[in-house]
């Protein structure tokens, strides 16, 4: 009995073992690619009316195509700068980068992990910087909107403190530490929500429109934060959607155009400097392409 219990328990471990092996195989996949998304597809259910409801009850739900057969390489340091017309898929194809959606089909790896199987390791990578005044709480000050989010990263006490010093001073919002968010103007409110991306020291930073509600010395003096600290200071890979064909010049090295879910072109911006070919004229061109 003792023979077959150390026989068994030896099975056991070697097949821990086994197990935990592969799940680090599956964890840690080798890539040269930073961001790997592969043969992406995102649906999302259209909600039914009362009307449907009443008369349809059992017929299956109609869905909404967001993104479609979408694949992608993006090395670690890039700066990549999402085009294309509203409603194309950019936002929907940034959230599902960041972990915040799961694709309907396909998979997406975020510095070795699966955001499917491993959800929480990839997120842990990437920070977001969302042009939404309400996702801040307007009656407290900077200090204490940032404790609160630190606090969901994990962070507490002195790591904490001085993490938020850190970050005030990097987006240079120490003269308005204890005034409360409602007074900020919405340039102030975009650097604080920098701020609040960068807490937990994400590889990844995510920014949505960055600049959509702010006024044009506003906008540069955020854009000047983004390339002479964030970007040369830090080496962070960069995922910018924008409208602003000046704006991912000056901050991005290649460009990303998305037009009705589907990726339409993916280039270097020197290289079509290099032919010739002007922003303007590559975003119109590939825009104005016929989708499949």
């Amino acid at each position: 009995m003792g023979a077959f219990n150390r026989t068994t328990l030896h099975g056991v471990i070697e097949w821990h073992i086994s197990l935990r092996a592969c799940m680090l195989s599956h964890t840690l996949e080798p890539s040269p690619n930073f961001i790997l998304a592969r043969d992406v597809k995102m649906q999302f259910p259209v909600v039914k009316r009362y009307r449907e409801l009443l008369l349809h009850p059992t017929r299956p739900r109609r869905v909404v195509t967001a993104l479609k057969s979408i694949s992608l390489q993006i090395e670690k340091g890039e700066r990549i700068a999402l085009l294309g017309p509203n409603g194309a898929g950019k936002t929907t194809l940034l959230k599902l980068i960041g972990g915040l959606l799961l694709p309907s089909e396909g998979e997406i790896v975020v510095n070795g992990y699966n955001t499917l199987r491993h959800n929480d390791a990839a997120r842990k990578s990437v920070g977001f910087v969302l042009n939404e005044e309400r996702s801040f709480f307007w009656r407290l000050t900077a200090i204490q909107n940032l404790e609160f989010f630190a606090a969901l990263d994990n962070l507490s006490g002195k790591a904490m403190n001085d993490r938020i010093r850190e970050l005030i001073q990097f987006v240079g919002l120490e003269s308005h530490l204890e005034k409360a968010v409602s007074t900020y103007s919405s340039g102030m409110k975009q650097r604080l929500a920098l701020a609040r991306g960068l807490i937990a020291e994400p590889e990844v930073l995510i920014l949505d429109e960055p600049t959509r509600a702010l006024d044009p010395i506003a906008c540069e003096e955020l854009n000047d934060l983004i390339v002479e600290r964030l970007h040369k200071g830090a080496r962070k890979t960069l995922l910018i959607a924008t409208h602003r064909l000046e704006e991912a010049t000056r901050l991005c090295d290649k460009v990303l155009i998305i037009n009705q879910g589907q990726i339409m072109a993916f280039d270097r911006i020197a290289d079509l400097t290099a032919k010739g070919i002007s922003l303007s004229e590559f975003y119109r061109l590939n825009v104005n392409r016929k989708t499949l």
